[in-house]
């Protein structure tokens, strides 16, 4: 920690900065492949991996008597690596096959325009949406329910069953934080898949995107909405119940 800065001056910096990112909070947004007649939003929730993209300027030495200096003279990214579950119908791999096809018919042989097989893809990151108990209460009936019974009873609106107690209150949906834009994108690579007797686990697909840049887009990731409807909320139950 550096000097004159304590830890509760970190903590306040990280909740006026609405809370620390997550890695595990993010959205893919696939493009609608002409090819492909599903509609492309259906695989976006099959991504497990995505990466937010880098950026490197490159630059030139020039030295002007003793001094060296680097002056920038363009820009270059790497390639993303995508991975993805696979169902049973494949279509996650059908859905960049076909892709593919755009750029490289294995048909016909023939190479396609790049305006035509390029197109944007999203990663967004999430924040997780406030959850407010207005009304939480024990249900006393429930512990004359047997443990491994009440472990397996459902939830009914408000009624949580399995934890014996009643909670209602409101849910806002999660929102945006940052959102980044691969431009003139297509799939460039599609990895083996591993197949045999002694495999495990659920299969997967891992996607090399090539692109040419990227842009970005800075959400709300403030606490202002959250705290306007906590004490909108408030307010409300107040009249009611005050």
């Amino acid at each position: 920690m550096s000097a004159g800065f304590s830890i509760e001056d970190l903590k306040g910096q990280i909740g006026n900065s609405g809370g620390l990112a997550k890695g595990n909070q993010f959205m893919v947004t696939l493009p609608q492949i002409e090819s492909f007649k599903m509609d492309a939003r259906e695989l976006n929730l099959f991504c497990t991996v995505a990466t937010l993209p880098g950026r490197q300027i490159m630059s030139i030495d020039h030295a002007i008597g003793t001094t060296n200096r680097k002056f920038a003279n363009g820009y270059a990214t790497t390639d993303m690596t995508m991975t993805f579950l696979v169902a049973n119908n494949h279509l996650v791999r059908q859905y960049f096959e076909n892709w593919q096809n755009e750029a490289h018919n294995q048909l016909n042989r023939t190479v396609g325009y790049f305006d035509d097989y390029t197109y944007p893809v999203t990663i967004t990151t999430m924040e997780r949406g406030l959850r407010l108990s207005i009304i939480k209460k024990q249900l006393g009936f429930t512990d004359k329910i047997p443990s491994f019974l009440k472990n397996r009873l459902p939830k009914l609106g408000p009624i949580d069953l399995a934890q014996g107690e009643l909670d209602a209150g409101a849910s806002f949906e999660m929102k945006k934080t940052y959102q980044c834009t691969l431009l003139e994108c297509y799939p460039t690579s599609l990895t083996d898949q591993q197949l045999g007797n002694g495999e495990e686990g659920v299969l997967e697909l891992s996607v090399q995107l090539s692109f040419t840049d990227w842009e970005s887009e800075v959400g709300d990731f403030t606490k202002d909405g959250e705290n306007i409807a906590r004490g909108a909320i408030g307010g409300i139950f107040s009249k009611l119940f005050g």
